[in-house]
């Protein structure tokens, strides 16, 4: 292999996908893994790109200690705090060359092919960017599960936990999205193990109780959905958007809330044109613009 192949990777809060292609774009390999957040936990993103790795190298027929020839382009969780980049970068074992790349703007860049747009990215975490003319770029969002991330997955699953315990705590009306958590999770091991070690993973796995007791009716879940589907929509129309932009919805979560996004945005959204990982491959390659942030 030479330094013309790229290991591109899409790390998200709960699982991270890897991709080998060649100078080309085609894929020679590809694989799934765990969780993937540098700023959560670098040891585990770091583990799960190796792991990738691994994979990608030995379905492609090479020594997996080689790395020498290899970009890694990762596009992350995490990699907008730049001291959560530089320590993830100082982390993981040598490549050829390692491209550390925000996991929106590689989203974007897929999503439009390198062309300006907008996108919303709903996964575990949530973040939108818009791509301008000039090949800048700005995010709304994007600031992790403690304090952002408004809509996705973890805000999700941790609006369902505080209510499922304020029920436990006999200060808010049962309902079966709660009673459903409670039986679930509030055990005393399983809440003492989840109280000791809460992480957006965690969170986020909550989210299909949501999802399934908001489309049997249940007003807490319906609730916390039309919450999530209102700080998205708030989250498109920060981006600043003319009718004929083209505005993309990407994630695990795009598709469950695809329906309501479309209803109350009151504009079309499309579904992107390639995932986080051509993304990479494209700004690794230099097809794309340069992830050049501006304030906007």
């Amino acid at each position: 292999m030479t330094s013309a192949v790229y290991f591109c990777v899409d790390g998200g809060g709960t699982r991270s996908r890897g991709r080998l292609t060649d100078p080309d774009g085609v894929t020679l390999a590809s694989a799934v893994d765990g969780p993937c957040n540098p700023n959560t936990d670098c040891a585990r993103a770091v583990a799960s790109v190796m792991a990738l790795w691994r994979r990608c190298a030995a379905d492609a027929g090479h020594d997996p200690e080689d790395r020498a020839g290899i970009t890694l382009a990762i596009g992350s969780a995490g990699l907008n705090v730049m001291r959560s980049r530089a320590a993830f970068v100082a982390a993981c074992p040598p490549f050829g060359r390692i491209l550390p790349i925000n996991d929106g703007y590689a989203a974007l860049i897929g999503a439009g092919g390198g062309k300006p747009c907008g996108m919303v990215a709903v996964g575990t975490g949530v973040t939108a960017r818009r791509l301008l003319p000039d090949g800048t770029n700005f995010f709304r969002d994007g600031w992790g599960w403690t304090v952002g991330d408004r809509g996705g997955g973890a805000w999700i699953g941790l609006e369902a936990f505080r209510h499922a315990l304020a029920v436990k705590d006999t200060v808010a009306p049962p309902w079966p999205l709660a009673e459903s958590l409670i039986a679930t999770l509030c055990g005393s091991e399983s809440l003492d193990d989840l109280l000791a070690n809460p992480n957006p993973e965690r969170m986020a796995s909550l989210t299909p109780f949501v999802l399934a007791a908001a489309d049997a009716g249940d007003p807490v879940a319906l609730g916390i959905r039309d919450r999530a589907v209102d700080h998205l929509v708030a989250l498109a129309c920060a981006l600043r958007l003319a009718d004929d932009d083209t505005l993309y919805f990407s994630g695990g979560l795009a598709v469950p809330l695809w329906p309501f996004l479309v209803e109350r945005l009151g504009r079309p959204i499309a579904e992107p044109l390639a995932d986080a990982m051509t993304g990479a491959y494209l700004l690794a390659s230099g097809r794309a613009p340069a992830e050049v942030e501006v304030a906007a």
